[in-house]
């Protein structure tokens, strides 16, 4: 039954109830009033909460027959009622993660307009004392403190009553139409329209203002609903969402509404928010690997590689990464359109970003990160196929057709592989997704927005991950890049383990001096022979201007050459292997020793206490690491983006204690997304405006 669009939190009971208005008493009332009607409004709201609990799941219907008792009953839980919806909505929903999060987009917000109000860059005018604006919650209870504000502008304000009780009834409606949907199998054709990238700014130059983003279809509502539930998920939201609204038929639903058809087409797939939302669903909580068939398996590794090794098609950043500082503006970057050449990276300032409704607020937010999405599904999904697993010991023996293996071949036996930990299920802990939702929240536009606190993400970063690095065949890559999209499923690729050990450092920038450091981006902001954390024995890298359509003459082809061992498994059906290659990998090796600061003007121990008190202060967070992998140890050094968390880390490998050359250094860029790194790497030797040789990574904490 297709829910009404009444405005009152009950509107969706309506069409049950047939009823617009309070239960009419018929004939004369009576003479004694009954001791039911008699009860106090506490006590029939204590009844309805325990009628309500009798069914925790979906929208309250468990409601109706107290609704219809009588007169008073109405009155008392009608939609006027907003302190007694916005209870029922904390007993059924998380919301705990909802109001923290709120209070750290205030204070972000709070802490920049005294700065800026101090600085003399901007004049808040003082609101006078009968500005001020009550809201009502319950005639059964006074309200809050924090429903007694002044009256502002900012989404971020304190929630009141009105806000839970207008979410409680979106919800239940969202809720619904899931469920709807899944149990038809058909989402309704009106509910959604194509969507594609914002290449205009919001602000226009010279003005003050900003102007309206644009608002998502039904269906991206219904995601964006969805999303940031499982965002905030700390026990009761995922049951929700699997039991009531059929997550994982809706997913699969969606899957081939929005996801398989896209696929089908010809050219690469179009991106969209909803797109991007649904593939975030189905890792955090939707997708449900058991039941598919092999066919359907297959199906999805046909979807989900455009998004993963087609780089220069689905970028892996907010804003993009060879922008060391934000926002911008229209005289820096102006707006241009993509380059012709397909050899040219397209690197221009763009976004996805929505106004949506949340938490009874209209709130301008970024839609996740595609592509971190689909490298997540991807890999597990090849770690979890059996017959990757059954192949995974199986090196294939030197002599190996060329197409399977890159490098010299060796007539030594390869020694035992040893796969490190898998890739792990995401953690649908709320907690642990308040910096991705804090960071989805204040990386709107490019354009316009500060982004997030210099220091929010301080100790994202720090600590031991190990994970793998994934690689692409080095001809087939180039020959996708001409526009051979068959090379991109033709391709075969591989992925190496590796261990890394960071430590951050975080610095307090001089005045006058700016972050992103005075060096080529290519290697990470820091100057070209600058020392690392540790001396490198291994002869600098030659410098090359070659784009990779210079073919196997390329400034990349040497140091795929060097990368002895490497085997990659292709075939003519979707299905697509990985395969470690053979090396001396120890996943109980930890990373070498303490490394050394890369600058000398590191905040000291009393000075930390003054980053606790302003995030948002001119400091740069720089790292320093090392680690190794199969192929040999190598020295990690890097910054931090203030805007959006990126990270920039160079990974250059030394000269091993057998006489082997150094296989060169490589830029790794990513972010810590639910509390693993993911993100991609690339050559450093293609100038940063061509699109050069990349691959994608993933790493976990080591605990």
């Amino acid at each position: 039954m297709k829910p009404t669009t009444v405005g009152s939190p009950l509107s969706y009971l309506l069409p049950l109830l047939h009823l617009d208005s309070p239960p009419q008493e018929s004939g004369e009332a009576p003479a004694v009033v009954s001791a039911i009607e008699s009860l106090p409004p506490e006590l029939i709201e204590l009844i309805a909460f325990a009628l309500c609990a009798k069914v925790p799941l979906g929208p309250p219907t468990s409601l109706v027959p107290l609704l219809l008792v009588s007169r008073r009953f109405y009155h008392v839980l009608g939609p006027r009622n907003d302190g007694f919806y916005s209870e029922l909505f904390k007993q059924r929903f998380d919301w705990r993660s909802v109001e923290r999060r709120w209070a750290t987009m205030r204070r972000i917000e709070e802490t920049r307009e005294k700065r800026d109000l101090l600085d003399g860059v901007m004049e808040v005018p003082l609101r006078p004392d009968d500005d001020l604006v009550l809201t009502y919650g319950s005639f059964t209870r006074p309200n809050s403190p924090s429903e007694s504000i002044h009256h502002s502008s900012s989404p971020w304000r304190p929630l009141t009553s009105r806000d839970y009780a207008n979410e409680l009834r979106r919800r239940c409606i969202v809720l619904t139409r899931m469920r709807s949907a899944a149990l038809t199998g058909v989402i309704p054709p009106n509910s959604s329209r194509p969507s594609s990238p914002r290449l205009e700014p919001l602000s226009a130059p010279g003005q003050q203002y900003r102007s309206t983003l644009g608002e998502p279809d039904e269906l991206t509502q219904n995601l964006w609903t969805c999303y940031l539930m499982l965002l905030e998920n700390d026990d009761r939201n995922l049951d929700h969402l699997v039991e009531y609204a059929c997550l994982r038929m809706y997913t699969r639903l969606f899957y081939k509404h929005s996801l398989l058809s896209e696929a089908m087409r010809p050219g690469w797939p179009r991106q969209s928010a909803g797109r991007a939302l649904g593939l975030w669903i189905g890792w955090l909580g939707g997708d449900d690997i058991s039941t598919e068939t092999t066919s359907e398996n297959d199906e999805r590794f046909f979807v989900l590689k455009p998004y993963v090794f087609g780089a220069h098609k689905f970028d892996a950043f907010f804003s993009p990464w060879n922008i060391p500082r934000l926002p911008v503006t229209t005289k820096s970057h102006p707006i241009s359109p993509a380059p012709d050449d397909p050899f040219f990276a397209d690197l221009r300032p763009r976004t996805l970003a929505q106004t949506i409704v949340h938490m009874g607020r209209r709130i301008e937010i970024s839609p996740p990160v595609l592509s971190h999405a689909a490298i997540f599904s991807f890999f597990y999904r090849v770690e979890q196929d059996p017959d990757n697993a059954a192949e995974l010991l199986n090196v294939p023996a030197s002599g190996a057709p060329a197409l399977f293996h890159m490098g010299p071949s060796s007539t030594a036996a390869a020694p035992p592989l040893v796969r490190p930990a898998k890739t792990s299920r995401p953690i649908l802990s709320a907690r642990i997704h308040d910096y991705d939702f804090t960071r989805l929240a204040s990386c709107v536009d490019p354009y316009s927005s500060v982004g997030l606190p210099a220091l929010a993400g301080r100790h994202n970063l720090s600590g031991s991950w190990e994970g793998r690095f994934s690689f692409f065949d080095f001809d087939s890559y180039r020959d996708m890049l001409g526009g051979r999209i068959r090379s991109l499923y033709e391709g075969p690729f591989g992925d190496q383990p590796q261990v890394w050990k960071i430590e951050e450092k975080i610095v307090r920038l001089k005045k006058g001096e700016r972050s992103g450091g005075r060096g080529p981006l290519l290697n990470a902001g820091f100057e070209l022979g600058h020392p690392g954390p540790r001396p490198s024995q291994s002869p600098p890298a030659t410098s090359s201007t070659l784009p990779l359509a210079s073919g196997s003459g390329s400034a990349v082809g040497p140091a795929l050459a060097a990368m002895q061992g490497v085997t990659l498994l292709t075939g003519a059906n979707l299905r697509r292997k990985s395969i470690d290659g053979p090396g001396d990998w120890n996943p109980d090796q930890r990373a070498t020793k303490r490394p050394r600061s890369v600058q000398d003007d590191v905040m000291e121990e009393d000075e930390r206490d003054d980053v606790h008190q302003d995030d948002d202060g001119d400091y740069e967070v720089l790292l320093t690491g090392s680690g190794h992998s199969a192929w040999g140890q190598f020295v990690l050094k890097g910054r931090v983006r203030a805007y959006d968390g990126l990270f920039s880390i160079t990974k250059e490998y030394e000269s091993d204690s057998i006489g082997r050359e150094s296989r060169g250094r490589w830029l790794y860029r990513g972010y810590n997304v639910g509390g693993n790194l993911v993100g991609r790497w690339r050559d450093t030797h293609t100038p940063q405006d061509l699109n050069g040789y990349e691959g994608t990574f993933l790493m976990t904490k080591r605990i």
